[in-house]
């Protein structure tokens, strides 16, 4: 059991890192995971919050004792049950595999078995290239330029949209589309926002239920049609719904996972120059800095489960239905798995960052995200090879607990 004051210590840290604006999350995150047992209760999230690698990996894994049905348990299921719009919304987008226990989950991830093999994406990479390309064509070297909302969403977008199968010319809208269905996510978006976002993020499921239609009449070789065509574990396809549910998870998923990691990428290696001398000397040493830098500042925080039924971590009582946030960050950086783990160290072992989680909810895009992301580092250093910090200093968000990653990174290319 914890002590009461360790209660209200770790009590007034979470409530800093929801609403206090942090702009450094790390340092409170190794006091929760330090704190105790680093299992602590959140009266901000109405949960517990699990700090320590070995519970995380524990709690992520363990499908049989915390369910991820919890699309209605947070910012997601939020909605009017009274607007027909919101209802609409709520249909279309609960389907996700993210908020599924088997055997929906089993079954709908079945589709993705062929998918996203390393073999399988390969065939990818040439799109990878082109889009990354494309984007940084728009920039020369010794231009200053905020990183975030140009290169680091762009290139993630044209990616996905490539291999997805979506026309071109529908890019930039695609983008934007995706931004107000990431909002719908953000339990800090209300009121007209909320419904704003809803409503776009309606009309790109509209927009995408138009293309699913079409590879099934018509099948091309892309992503969509995948989804559209692949026969599930039990010989039928998806409804029409959860086959567009899953396109908009893919595309709202990959680009933020990769925007994140961009960002983060660029941030590592403008504060650790060696290392950056060091990948320009030996690129093949990227696919591993990826994995050191997916360690180090994960694209997403926080994860989260629902009991299933009463159990223990670290000494507290977890009942049945109480909603548990693992801190994946704090995970990730735990001195019981990871030496010195506050270092950036590119020749590390990084295989048991929970960066993509664990289990059966790993991350089905996750070699798809590597990729990407090894392919964008390696054309930033080959063609920006001096790229260093811009005039104004970089900026974190602090308004999304699940997902910190930078809001804006500076930089003179």
């Amino acid at each position: 059991m914890a002590h009461p004051a360790e209660d209200n210590d770790a009590a007034d840290i979470v409530r800093d890192l929801v609403l206090g604006g942090v702009a450094d999350p790390f340092p409170l995150y190794e006091q929760l995971r330090e704190m105790g047992s680093g299992v602590h209760w959140s009266d901000v999230l109405g949960g517990w919050i699990v700090c320590r690698y070995d519970d995380v990996r524990s709690m992520v894994s363990r499908h049989d004792a915390f369910s991820n049905a919890t699309f209605f348990d947070g910012a997601p299921g939020l909605h009017d049950p009274q607007d027909p719009e919101h209802r609409r919304f709520i249909s279309m987008s609960s389907p996700q595999l993210i908020f599924q226990d088997p055997p929906v989950h089993t079954r709908i991830r079945s589709i993705f078995r062929s998918a996203f093999t390393k073999q399988s994406i390969n065939k990818w990479r040439s799109a990878m290239e082109d889009a990354a390309d494309e984007v940084l064509d728009r920039f020369r070297p010794g231009q200053e330029v905020d990183v975030m909302p140009h290169l680091a969403a762009d290139i993630p977008v044209a990616v996905i949209a490539s291999i997805l199968g979506v026309p071109k010319d529908k890019w930039v809208q695609l983008r934007e589309w995706s931004e107000a269905f990431g909002r719908t996510f953000d339990p800090g978006v209300h009121g007209q926002l909320r419904d704003q976002s809803i409503r776009r993020s309606l009309e790109m499921m509209d927009y995408l239920g138009d293309l699913v239609t079409q590879r099934r009449a018509d099948p091309q070789d892309d992503l969509i049609t995948l989804i559209a065509t692949t026969k599930t574990d039990v010989g039928e396809t998806l409804t029409h719904t959860e086959a567009v549910s899953q396109v908009t998870l893919l595309l709202a998923a990959g680009n933020d996972t990769t925007t994140s990691l961009i960002g983060s990428a660029v941030t590592i290696l403008i504060d650790e120059p060696e290392v950056k001398h060091q990948l320009q000397e030996d690129p093949s040493l990227i696919p591993v800095a990826i994995e050191e830098m997916l360690r180090f500042d994960p694209p997403f925080h926080l994860n989260f489960r629902k009991a299933v039924h009463d159990t223990e971590y670290g000494g507290q009582q977890i009942k049945s239905g109480q909603m548990c946030f693992q801190v994946i960050a704090a995970a990730n950086r735990d001195p019981r798995v990871f030496a010195n783990p506050g270092v950036f160290n590119v020749t590390r072992d990084t295989s048991r960052h929970l960066a993509f989680s664990h289990g059966i909810h790993f991350c089905v895009g996750a070699p798809l995200a590597r990729m990407e992301g090894a392919v964008v580092l390696r054309k930033i250093l080959e063609r920006f090879p001096d790229f260093t910090a811009g005039s104004e200093p970089p900026v974190r968000r602090t308004n999304n607990v699940l997902a910190r990653g930078w809001h804006s990174r500076p930089v003179k290319l």
